[in-house]
């Protein structure tokens, strides 16, 4: 059974020597002759130290003029140290904005990764205040906060702009919360994402299913307290019960921390007699033992520091909506307020026919992405947004990382064996079988299978120890607009530094490289190289599976949004073309209406504006539009306006509101290519010519004429606005 795209309800609605190729973030490599690297290593007191001695001398190679970084925090990435930085403007967050640099031992910089907004001038005076964005948000989405959302002024880096100033007010609902955007000088929305990480969901040692004989087993790290309760680490975890709420109609969530020892000091409770029970014990001091368990593993396996009060969690058990059934789990940034008032919440719902506590693979995947929100953070989740528009690749890493590091720790490549089993749904990582891009959906959880599976290949060819410390080293050196090809590049420069280390071999970073290739994922940015004749293949989702359960049709949805494909393409033509055509064939899923664009850009991807949920191409320079068939092309030669030029790169993607979910296949074609000669046989001076009766035969035309544009497939030059 495959799982829907159950996407948000629209009526909710520089190198330094050299860098790689493009990707969502930009890499440099650091060679070992650097002198800002031999610079920063001598004066170096430790890693934070090297790190900004280097960025300070090498800012005119990696471009960082006018950039203000901040140090935000290392991490252990084995012998070496990932030290990252968030960018300011004007005193200013910069939402995304990231550094992380690579220091070896010793303190020489071997690596930068730079995700950065680098023309910032937006004015930072707002002009709407934070009660006119609350209003705004009331507004345009119909509702009334129950309670005074949190919200802060920070810098949104849109592409080719200025940047934006915003108000990111952040809303409580039952499934996690929602982060509106809203420019503080227009008072408009400019974007609008869940900040739920969802997955689906049940605890026992490991799981009713895969270890059914309960045990007891020691709880550690209780926080003492008369009476004792469910609450550890020093004041940062509370295990708490679901008692009421309903956030979607702005009622808050009511929570409840009643659960005290039943045996003497011990917490020792049966499982319920009715898997509905939505108040039982059994399950708040199950998900108390298996968080600590995971928080243990990674302060001692990875040498995570949780201690500040930005880590406090409380983990709610037995989570219904609204009083019904929750056949989920989520981790939310957004946390809960009064009593007990943390940045960060996990939730584990009281399912349809289970508890979804009795899985601990479930609520382990949700600790990862609580871990990678507070160390690393490079997920925004299904509807993250960046120039190249809707980019759910950091979603999709973030998915298939969770469900490695929650299968690493529990020694079972299966997740979800008590729970999503029973929809259809686990996920099994030794399945090795999806490719980029050619499986690729757009939903985080079904294309993050791909890296989840990846992760555990190289736990079975390296074992659990370095398998572990690869892929969280590589973890740790992942941004906001990180591609699959980035996750890709941090997994090849963790296996480096392990080379290094002495941990790996040189042919071990051989088989990282061929496990990578055979996932495709050594091809698989954000722009997908059609140059040369090359075909590429992949998916697009539709309409029909974004509205899915809302109630709207594809035609109400279509007047208010736009969708895309899922990767950009691009194609450089041979130098003799006197044109280029792409051609785009689909195949749509069932029936259902087609309406799609081509867009072309030369010299640069084409460029997206956010319009408050998902962004629309407004940067381009060819198009056609209104395509209702399966087939569509475009062609640009010498009659185009701008003419065709053999010597740039055009950057083609689409545009779509197809209902169905479609198979894509994008190729290109170079127009009028002149063949390579004939080669000439050496010449006879007797033998008389071919003839040779008194004139010369003509030979082959040797330049036949540019291929004419196909009907009904005419470009034309955007205007100056958006189309």
């Amino acid at each position: 059974m495959r799982r829907q795209l159950l996407l948000l309800p629209l009526t909710a609605l520089a190198t330094l020597v050299s860098a790689g190729p493009a990707a969502a973030s930009d890499w440099h490599t650091v060679p070992p002759g650097s002198p800002a690297a031999a610079l920063s290593a001598r004066s170096a007191a430790g890693a934070r130290q090297a790190a900004e001695v280097y960025l300070k001398h090498a800012a005119p190679e990696l471009g960082l003029h006018g950039v203000s970084l901040r140090y935000q925090r290392e991490l252990l990435a084995g012998e070496h140290r990932t030290v990252r930085f968030e960018q300011f403007h004007l005193g200013l967050p910069v939402l995304g904005a990231a550094a992380a640099v690579r220091v070896a031992p010793g303190g020489r910089v071997t690596a930068v990764v730079l995700d950065v907004a680098r023309d910032l001038s937006v004015s930072t005076a707002p002009k709407y205040r934070e009660e006119a964005a609350r209003k705004a948000v009331e507004t345009t989405y119909g509702m009334t906060l129950a309670e005074r959302p949190s919200a802060a002024l920070a810098v949104f880096p849109e592409a080719e702009t200025a940047g934006k100033l915003v108000w990111v007010v952040d809303v409580r609902s039952e499934r996690g919360g929602d982060r509106y955007l809203v420019d503080a000088h227009t008072g408009s929305i400019v974007h609008r994402r869940p900040l739920a990480v969802d997955a689906r969901g049940r605890v026992y040692p490991i799981s009713a299913a895969v270890t059914p004989r309960v045990e007891d087993r020691e709880l550690t790290d209780l926080d003492a307290a008369d009476p004792q309760t469910l609450s550890g680490w020093s004041g940062n975890l509370r295990v708490v019960n679901y008692v009421g709420g309903d956030l979607l109609s702005g009622v808050p969530l009511t929570l409840e921390q009643s659960v005290e020892p039943n045996s003497g000091a011990d917490f020792l409770y049966n499982p319920p007699a009715s898997a509905d029970d939505a108040h039982d014990q059994f399950a708040q001091v199950g998900i108390y033992y298996h968080l600590t368990r995971m928080r243990d593993y990674f302060r001692s396996t990875h040498q995570l520091d949780m201690t500040a009060p930005s880590w406090k969690l409380v983990a709610v058990a037995n989570m219904l909506e609204s009083g019904r059934p929750m056949d989920n789990a989520f981790f939310s940034p957004e946390g809960v307020g009064a009593p007990f008032d943390a940045p960060n919440l996990v939730a584990i719902g009281q399912g349809s026919y289970f508890d979804f506590s009795d899985d601990s693979d479930v609520f382990l995947h949700e600790f990862t992405h609580y871990i990678s929100a507070n160390a690393v953070g490079y997920n925004e989740g299904q509807f993250a947004i960046n120039e190249y528009g809707l980019s759910p690749w950091g979603g999709s890493i973030d998915e298939g990382l969770a469900d490695y590091f929650a299968c690493t720790v529990n020694g079972d490549s299966t997740l979800g064996e008590a729970t999503l089993e029973l929809f259809g749904m686990q996920r099994e990582l030794t399945d090795d079988a999806k490719t980029c891009p050619d499986d690729l959906v757009g939903e985080v959880h079904e294309d993050g299978e791909m890296v989840g599976s990846l992760a555990w290949s190289l736990r079975d060819r390296f074992g659990p120890a370095v398998g572990d410390k690869l892929v969280w080293s590589a973890m740790t050196l992942l941004t906001r607009n990180a591609s699959l090809d980035d996750f890709a590049r941090a997994l090849q420069t963790s296996a480096g530094d392990l080379v290094s280390a002495g941990e790996l071999s040189a042919a071990d970073a051989s088989a990282v490289d061929a496990l990578i290739k055979s996932r495709g994922l050594d091809d698989c940015d954000e722009v997908l190289d059609l140059s040369g004749g090359k075909s590429r293949r992949t998916q697009m989702f539709g309409i029909d599976s974004l509205i899915l359960g809302s109630g709207a049709s594809c035609a109400e949805a279509r007047a208010q949004i736009s969708l895309q494909s899922l990767f950009h393409f691009k194609s450089t033509p041979d130098p003799t073309a006197k044109g280029i055509r792409f051609t785009v064939q689909l195949q749509p899923a069932g029936g259902g209406d087609l309406e799609w664009n081509i867009y072309v850009r030369t010299g640069r991807h084409v460029g997206f504006t956010s319009t408050g949920f998902l962004p629309a191409a407004t940067r381009f320079d060819y198009s056609v539009e209104k395509i209702t068939d399966t087939h569509g092309e475009i062609v640009i030669d010498e009659t185009s306006d701008p003419p065709f030029d053999p010597a740039q790169t055009y950057y083609m993607v689409l545009g779509h509101g197809n209902c169905p979910p479609s198979i894509v296949t994008a190729e290109s074609e170079d127009l009028g290519v002149e063949p390579p000669p004939d080669p000439v046989d050496p010449v006879d001076p007797d033998e008389p010519e071919p003839g040779s009766s008194g004139g010369a035969t003509p030979g082959p035309t040797r330049y036949p004429p540019a291929d004419p544009p196909a009907e009904g497939c005419a470009c034309r030059a955007a205007a100056p606005s958006a189309p």
